[in-house]
């Protein structure tokens, strides 16, 4: 193949892969914005296609599956929500690092996406095939939880890592239920005074694990 034939060939793939890829995000984007505004049940193939504006068999070419498209909806909002955390913390440390870590964890909680996670989170419980393939996700969060839980210890200079993942358990959880509330509950002052004492609630509890560390005997 000559060099000009090859140059050729490599524009193409490329080109390919690119138009892949935005059909691809089309489709997720349009995912979520239907998971978001009208839940799992309308989340279909069909809908989805429809509202990314994308051909039907562009849209099979790329999941051909519901539950494939759910599963790659679902790793793409987790990978964007992790990449976001960890922009916003940036080089902080210690209790400061703790106390914005409560307020980047409400933002990402609270924003369309995460929603949209959580009504796949839900349907799980119907949907025997999107459970079976949501597994690993469920999996990596107890060792992504358990290994913060340890940095966390780490960083703030206590011993005591079976509470403080306890704790992102709780804190985790609690903000979930509050932007299920913040969809349902016109009351968005509300639901920031409640996830206030949440974050009081958290810090408390982190002040006291720094100050029982620092009197311990070493």
């Amino acid at each position: 193949m000559s060099s000009k034939a090859t140059k050729k060939a490599t524009y193409e793939r490329r080109t390919n892969a690119e138009r892949s890829a935005t059909t691809r995000k089309k489709l997720i984007d349009a995912a979520i914005d239907i998971l978001y505004k009208s839940g799992y049940p309308a989340a279909t193939t069909i809908e989805v296609a429809k509202r990314a504006r994308v051909s039907r068999g562009a849209m099979l070419h790329q999941f051909p599956t519901r539950v494939d498209l759910l599963l790659a909806v679902a790793q793409h909002i987790i990978e964007a929500n992790g990449r976001y955390r960890r922009e916003q913390l940036g080089t902080e440390s210690g209790l400061k690092r703790f106390y914005s870590a409560a307020d980047i964890s409400w933002a990402v909680h609270s924003q369309p996406s995460s929603i949209a996670l959580l009504e796949i989170i839900m349907a799980t419980r119907s949907d025997r095939d999107l459970r079976k393939g949501f597994e690993p996700f469920a999996k990596g969060w107890v060792e992504v939880r358990r290994r913060a839980a340890e940095r966390m210890a780490a960083d703030l200079g206590v011993s005591d890592v079976a509470q403080l993942d306890t704790l992102i358990t709780l804190h985790q959880a609690s903000l979930r239920g509050l932007a299920l509330e913040l969809m349902f509950v016109q009351d968005p002052e509300g639901i920031e005074r409640a996830r206030q004492m949440l974050a009081n609630h958290d810090r408390m509890i982190a002040d006291r694990l720094v100050a029982n560390a620092k009197t311990s005997p070493s």
